[in-house]
């Protein structure tokens, strides 16, 4: 895991950075916890929100969220455990303090529950993206009553559903070489649009790259657009990630990342346990979880089977025998999305989903009511 400090970047405390010169207006509809204050500044709360009209950057630490230090995060320094001292006794425990898990001088963007993700400024990509939340800010600002930290754990948590996470070496190719292999990525800035959506610009090489992240076209998908100086060819590719090429041409390229991962992280808040599947619950799963994003409801085919009249289907496989779907195997399909691949469809594309008992119930429900 990534327990580090950049070797490249400053150590930061947090800078704050809005994407208008004043946030005068307050949406009434919302919670006090989740605006801006009316003087353009954060207010103090722990869980701070953006929109999509009104996107929040933050220049923070990140958790490292379980990415490979080896091919995501090169460029990036590991601590090493240190030894406790005793300041009274003048000598050192034999208890050690472990690094911090933390990633330096990152910038995290929120658009509301729509979109947040992380953009590692050393590394120059993105390193995950999730739903549902932002980061919780009690470790680094402090506790509202007592302005304390928490002690050696001063890094921001992710709350909200995690859908996409970096794998591999840097993903961006110019003429089939990683940015990894043309060289170290340099940052350079981010400037804003129109839409106040940042465009983040670095070098690598004699290229000079700039990449803008937003929203993709449905839940749980994201769009970016690459621009190169150099005018040369540009290709993205991670594994176990589905890439849609939307445009491409000399010095250009603009795709759409599709779920990789499935992972719900939540803040020091009660975990809502859920007793009873509904199919309203399913319903709703669907949405959150992504599943809309590579399955449909109409028939139409997409990176995945379409659900609708699967349920007592007869449905043939990459390698397993064929059999008619029934609640096991719906089951099965989501605990283990890589035991049987429809045939059709590519293996492995589908993340793991880590569920409550109801929850799994509750999407079957749903997936029996698709006709």
């Amino acid at each position: 895991m990534i327990k580090s400090h950049s070797k490249k970047l400053f150590f930061t405390v947090l800078a704050l950075h809005m994407y208008s010169s004043a946030f005068h207006s307050v949406h009434a509809q919302e919670k006090p916890s989740t605006v801006y204050a009316e003087k353009g500044y954060l207010t103090f709360d722990q869980k701070p929100l953006g929109s999509l009209e009104k996107p929040l950057v933050l220049r923070t630490y990140v958790p490292s969220g379980g990415v490979s230090h080896k091919y995501v995060l090169p460029n990036h320094s590991q601590g090493s455990n240190s030894p406790r001292y005793s300041a009274g006794s003048g000598k050192e425990s034999t208890k050690e303090y472990e690094p911090i898990d933390g990633v330096p001088a990152t910038i995290a963007v929120n658009l509301g529950k729509t979109l947040s993700y992380v953009w590692d400024t050393t590394e120059c990509r993105l390193l995950y993206a999730w739903t549902d939340g932002f980061l919780d800010m009690q470790n680094y600002w402090g506790g509202r009553a007592s302005g304390q930290r928490k002690r050696f754990g001063y890094v921001p948590k992710l709350y909200g559903f995690v859908f996409y996470k970096a794998q591999g070496v840097h993903p961006l190719r110019i003429n089939e070489k990683s940015i990894a292999e043309i060289g170290s990525p340099k940052y350079v800035g981010y400037s804003l649009g129109k839409d106040r959506l940042p465009s983040y610009e670095f070098k690598s090489g004699k290229h000079s790259i700039s990449v803008k992240v937003s929203p993709g076209p449905s839940t749980q998908t994201l769009r970016l657009d690459f621009t190169s100086t150099s005018n040369e060819n540009l290709d993205f590719k991670s594994p176990n990630t589905q890439i849609k090429q939307i445009q491409k041409k000399p010095g250009r390229l603009s795709i759409e990342i599709r779920p990789n991962a499935g992972e719900r992280l939540s803040s020091d808040e009660p975990k809502v346990v859920i007793k009873k599947p509904t199919l309203e619950i399913g319903k709703k799963l669907y949405t959150s979880l992504g599943c809309i994003a590579c399955h449909s409801l109409d028939g139409g085919k997409n990176h995945g089977p379409t659900l609708k009249g699967v349920y007592g289907a007869k449905r043939e496989f990459l390698s397993a025998q064929p059999l008619t779907v029934d609640e096991a195997y719906i089951r099965e399909s989501i605990q283990k999305p890589m035991a049987k691949t429809v045939k059709g469809y590519l293996a492995g594309m589908m993340p793991l989903y880590k569920l409550q008992e109801a929850e799994y119930e509750s999407l079957i429900l749903f997936i029996k009511s698709v006709r």
